[in-house]
């Protein structure tokens, strides 16, 4: 409905009847921070009308709230729609019923496969969606020359991207280590967002002191890797926008006790980054957030601005944010500012979902062939699963990336931290007749699935897994092909799994146990939300059965493989001192026979 601004102006004077009326609600107004009785009218997709609970000016459609709260539609400003492993037509319909009705996307994981061009695949999926989703252009791929991804953002690309329509800025410059050296290509894309006064997403987790302001005064001006109180607080002082991730990597009590403690911190957001399947049905979206922060104790309305009036503030769109007249028709209807559970959603003035269901329906524009097409790893044979050491028979000792034992189950935040920051440990290995005794090791492949050429790196992790094998196309963030196993013969079996269903995650165990298949890129399914969580909750109970570490936000074995997380990783090219920034050797030289 293409409307002027003469028709808003006559709607809001009642010269010509509204095209939706909400009655009856209590509107949350996150202006003032008050709630009272109100209707709220709409006329196309911007809201023209906020007046009194009782009589309303006529309209072509009513929806009667029935005393339920009105909130602004949330607003999303940091996150992944590979994670979820949906692509964005899917997304839109498993996040609008819980009363998402805008995002901000990073598609940096499907631009480490397919370059700008998968970018440009991500926005043209989300084309004629009942929602409001923008794409931030990649600014680290790869994430760092640790790893060979399937392509390389350059400041051309980047300059290109952002004149796209629905590209609102730049995505998180996660890579702190360039943007303090001024990097060329790092200060490049940084002027390139300055010059066009663009919104500039950051990552900034180590960054303290003069560090974290020689990198904010290089743009960023948020960051969503916020762990302690002590970090969030240094950057909530410095103007940053934090933006507070879900209970099962933030401790939201620790950070609500804090935020009472300052008088007025405005620039609190709250965002989801990283949402996997399962835990989209089972939880929720930006609303699972926004309750959990309310349970620990934050005020519900101080909750709700931080997913709607600050995000919005923050993007620099005052369009969105506030039930106002003038700003979008995205408005959330729940039955209480406690549980927050969503009973309606409008989107751009229209009706789009209710009790929980969508009821739009929208033919979205399916990704080409090239993204079907992107396990290139060659035919693999049982060699290429056999490591072969460096003696027939004798002990060695080996470079191992170790996980630790996990010793804080009851905060899954604490615990988060706990299984995802490994070190870099010295561990002893048997050789017995050629072949490794493991122990508590297994061993780690990544195979280049980009290229076409077939090459492989090896390693060992340690504490990571008792049994069977994984393989896995989501491999944070170049997305190689890695996997790891006790036994040959299952590591082959899972990566066959994936390279025959052109990407995914598999479990084997002597069996076939579970398989996530993911050919869109080798990160998402065209299929919905149900039947992928689906087999996303047979794998992790695979990994239960296998005593693989597992976590709520992520599978750890997918960030196996993330050059930019402390202390050890392993890419394509090898196993990776994250701290001293070099290659070391899986077998140890100078100590093995």
């Amino acid at each position: 409905m293409a409307v002027g601004v003469r028709e808003y102006v006559e709607a809001a004077l009642g010269k010509r009847p509204l095209t939706l009326l909400i009655r009856g609600a209590k509107l949350v107004n996150v202006n003032t921070g008050e709630i009272y009785p109100a209707s709220i009218g709409s006329y196309g997709d911007r809201i023209v009308y906020v007046g009194p609970g009782g009589r309303a000016p006529p309209a072509e459609d009513v929806i009667d709230a029935r005393g339920a709260y009105a909130l602004p539609g949330f607003i999303d400003t940091h996150l992944h729609v590979e994670s979820t492993m949906l692509t964005p037509a899917r997304f839109a319909e498993a996040v609008i019923p819980h009363g998402t009705t805008t995002a901000f996307a990073d598609p940096h994981e499907i631009a480490n496969v397919l370059g700008k061009d998968g970018v440009r695949m991500m926005v043209e999926n989300a084309k004629g969606l009942p929602m409001k989703l923008y794409f931030l252009a990649p600014t680290c791929v790869p994430e760092s020359p640790a790893v060979t991804s399937g392509a390389e953002i350059s400041p051309a690309d980047v300059a290109e991207m952002v004149s796209w329509e629905g590209v609102a800025g730049l995505g998180e410059v996660m890579d702190f280590d360039a943007v303090l050296a001024m990097t060329p290509k790092m200060e490049e894309i940084l002027e390139i967002g300055r010059r066009l006064g663009l919104l500039i997403d950051g990552h900034s987790p180590l960054l303290s002191g003069r560090e974290l302001s020689g990198y904010m005064a290089a743009g960023p001006d948020s960051d969503h890797e916020n762990f302690t109180v002590e970090s969030m607080l240094e950057k909530l002082r410095a103007g940053m926008y934090v933006k507070l991730r879900p209970p099962y990597v933030a401790n939201t009590r620790k950070f609500v006790a804090a935020l009472k403690e300052l008088p007025t911190p405005w620039n609190v957001i709250m965002v989801t980054d990283d949402v996997m399947p399962d835990n989209l049905e089972r939880l929720g979206h930006l609303d699972y957030n926004c309750r959990s922060f309310i349970e620990a104790g934050m005020d519900p309305i101080e909750a709700i601005r931080s997913c709607t009036l600050r995000p919005a503030q923050h993007v620099r769109m005052p369009q969105l944010g506030a039930l106002s007249p003038g700003k979008a028709a995205d408005v959330v209807l729940v039955d209480n500012l406690k549980r927050l559970r969503v009973q309606a959603v409008v989107s751009d003035g229209v009706l789009v979902a209710r009790g929980g269901k969508m009821l739009s329906r929208w033919a979205p524009r399916p990704f080409g062939r090239r993204a079907l097409d992107t396990m290139k790893t060659g035919t693999l044979g049982p060699d290429d699963f056999v490591v072969k050491p460096p003696v027939a028979d004798g002990a060695l000792t080996v470079n191992a990336i170790d996980f630790g034992l996990v010793r804080s189950p009851k905060d899954p935040a604490e615990a988060f931290m706990e299984s995802v920051l490994t070190t870099l440990t010295r561990a002893e290995v048997r050789a017995e007749g050629g072949l490794l005794k493991l122990d508590d090791l297994a061993v780690v492949l990544v195979f280049d699935r980009h290229r076409g050429v077939k090459r492989r790196s090896f390693g060992f992790a340690r504490n990571l897994m008792k049994r069977g094998a994984i393989a896995s196309s989501v491999a944070h963030d170049g997305h190689n092909l890695v996997v790891m196993g006790k036994d040959q013969r299952d590591m082959q079996a899972a990566a066959e799994m994936v390279t025959r269903g052109k990407g995914g995650i598999a479990a084997v165990d002597s069996k076939p146990l579970a398989f996530v298949d993911l050919p869109v890129a080798g990160l998402m399914s065209e299929e919905g939300l149900g039947e992928v969580s689906k087999k996303m909750r047979g794998l992790r109970s695979a990994f239960k059965k296998m005593g693989v570490i597992d976590h709520p936000y992520m599978p750890v074995v997918a960030l196996l493989t993330l050059s930019v997380i402390p202390h050890a990783r392993i890419t394509d090219k090898g196993v990776y001192d994250v701290d001293g920034r070099r290659f070391v050797e899986p077998f140890i030289p100078g100590e093995n026979p």
